[in-house]
């Protein structure tokens, strides 16, 4: 049955816990799981399977903690916006998404056109794809490269879109209702030096600190990569659609000729508005590349490409 957690999937999870990890709130450590005997998984295991069937999670399961850290040296100390929070999330939540993880693979896989957080995938490997096509562009014609920055893409992802889209890859339905309340009564709180601030409600994002969080937010922006495959536009070698590469929130776009780049900027936008998405035009970049040289180069000739209403700038490397 699809609301049964056995014994051994628990045992597997807590297995992949990372060592030393505290919980922030009630004081556990994942170093307690790792090194508990083996009977503890069978209690969990019935405590998921009842979570399951009910559909509901306990508070202990939804508050999260944040701990802001210094970005840097010599930076003023007194200024919120030096610091950035690290946020630690319950254990046994984690093991919980272990357990979807394990169970649920393949229906949250995504695009090949993402590579982010995934096994044997890397920056490198997605690096190493943008070179090959931008060499076999620049030795047949010419290439518009834009690298896109989407501001703050985790904290804005949207609780009905991002559900809808596991409704439906057929996730079955006992775990998308605990992960629904799971993520709708989320609760965090503030810890500063020892004192924590009252909890707050977390009503969009995907959970800092959750082992499948980053995986929830690649099948949310996997639907830009899959309108833009379909588009027609961007690069193809072949009969391989190459036109857009992304490693999580970073997204490159690729076409030979500008109208196709407008076009699939325009995708970029009517998906940031329908997704609550916003691409931040001031950090992305974009690069020309001809079969003159094998590098970009700046050109008063050059078109101007825009993404949310503001002109995206041309640099040379």
């Amino acid at each position: 049955m699809a609301n049964i957690v056995t014994c051994d999937e628990v045992f597997v999870a807590i297995n992949k816990l990372k060592a030393a990890k505290s919980d922030g709130h009630v004081g556990l450590s994942s170093d307690y799981f790792k090194h508990s005997c083996t009977d503890l998984a069978v209690y969990i295991s019935l405590l998921f399977t009842a979570l399951l069937v009910h559909g509901t999670a306990p508070k202990e399961f939804l508050t999260s903690t944040i701990t802001p850290i210094p970005k840097g040296k010599g930076l003023n100390p007194t200024d919120s916006a030096n610091y950035r929070g690290i946020t630690l999330s319950p254990i046994y939540g984690k093991i919980f998404d272990l357990v979807v993880l394990q169970k649920y693979g393949e229906q949250l896989c995504t695009s090949p056109l993402q590579f982010g957080f995934k096994s044997k995938r890397s920056t490198s490997m997605c690096t190493m794809v943008l070179k090959e096509v931008i060499a076999y562009y620049s030795k047949h014609g010419s290439l518009y490269c834009v690298m896109l920055d989407a501001t703050k893409a985790f904290d804005r992802v949207n609780y009905c879109k991002l559900f809808q889209e596991h409704l439906d890859r057929a996730l079955p339905h006992e775990y998308l209702r605990l992960l629904l309340n799971m993520y709708t009564n989320h609760v965090t709180r503030v810890s500063w030096n020892g004192i924590s601030s009252t909890k707050f409600s977390v009503k969009n994002g995907v959970k800092q600190g959750g082992v499948i969080s980053p995986v929830l937010f690649c099948i949310y922006i996997d639907k830009l990569l899959l309108q833009l495959s379909k588009s027609g536009f961007g690069c193809f070698i072949g009969e391989v659609f190459l036109g857009a590469l992304a490693y999580a929130d970073d997204i490159v776009l690729l076409a030979p000729t500008h109208r196709a780049m407008r076009n699939m900027l325009a995708l970029c936008d009517k998906f940031g508005s329908d997704y609550h998405v916003v691409f931040n035009a001031k950090k992305s970049k974009c690069l020309y590349f001809n079969s003159c040289a094998n590098r970009s180069r700046i050109s008063t000739t050059l078109p101007l490409f825009s993404v949310g209403g503001n002109d995206i700038e041309f640099v040379d490397e």
